[in-house]
């Protein structure tokens, strides 16, 4: 499976660009608070988290939500919601975007339990907040495919499988190639010699290096025996 299908979906493009216009010429994007300023094609499968001491949620989507299984708006992250490796590997994405100042891609495999598995791409965004000299704000735009078991099993007994990490280093530079791609498809779909999810595929084999900078994926270490 293509680990940056993820990419070819609309809302993907959409969230960088909303990332990238905010900026203002400014290094990173600035938050006001205001859900009214980001597109309402997002809102479902977006989690804004506030990072200023310890992260908890400041808004769930609604799609975010149902694959939750309930809504954790209003609660600590990492204290109250997320667990275990699934909490460490979500935790370890945030840390790098805050560090780097821009915006990380992750893809994943989650295996709920032995009978179900579903493939998942994330976009964790920083933004800093009413002007605050550090990115204190999270925006997360997170897509799946397959299972629809609830992803709160993940943290409790299910296992997480990340496959690829990239830092999105320049967000112009990708927004420009993805735009390029969807009106290519868009004129040639009609003649079924390509496809989307092939020429996203090769959009970021050509900019790996450059505007996407390969990242080590999340390893949860071996338990020690005895522990």
């Amino acid at each position: 499976m293509l680990t940056t299908h993820f990419f070819a979906d609309p809302i993907f493009l959409e969230m960088l660009q909303f990332w990238d216009a905010s900026r203002g010429g400014r290094a990173l994007p600035d938050w006001s608070g205001d859900l009214a300023v980001i597109p309402r094609g997002l809102l479902p499968h977006l989690i804004v988290s506030d990072r200023r001491g310890e992260p908890s949620y400041l808004y769930v989507g609604a799609e975010c939500i149902r694959r939750w299984g309930s809504d954790p708006t209003g609660r600590r992250a990492y204290g109250d919601v997320l667990l275990g490796a699934h909490a460490r590997y979500l935790q370890s994405i945030s840390n790098e975007a805050l560090a780097h100042r821009a915006p990380v891609f992750s893809a994943a495999v989650y295996q709920p339990d032995a009978a179900n598995m579903l493939m998942t791409g994330r976009l964790h965004a920083p933004f800093t907040y009413r002007g605050s000299a550090e990115p204190v704000m999270m925006m997360t735009l997170q897509l799946f495919k397959g299972s629809e078991s609830e992803l709160r099993k993940i943290g409790l007994s299910g296992i997480v499988h990340e496959i690829r990490r990239d830092l999105i280093a320049r967000v112009p530079d990708l927004c420009t190639r993805l735009e390029d791609a969807r009106r290519d498809y868009q004129i040639s779909r009609h003649t079924h010699q390509r496809t989307l999810a092939a020429d996203v595929e090769r959009i970021a084999g050509e900019l790996a290096g450059s505007a996407l900078v390969s990242l080590p994926c999340f390893e949860e270490p071996d338990p020690i025996p005895g522990v």
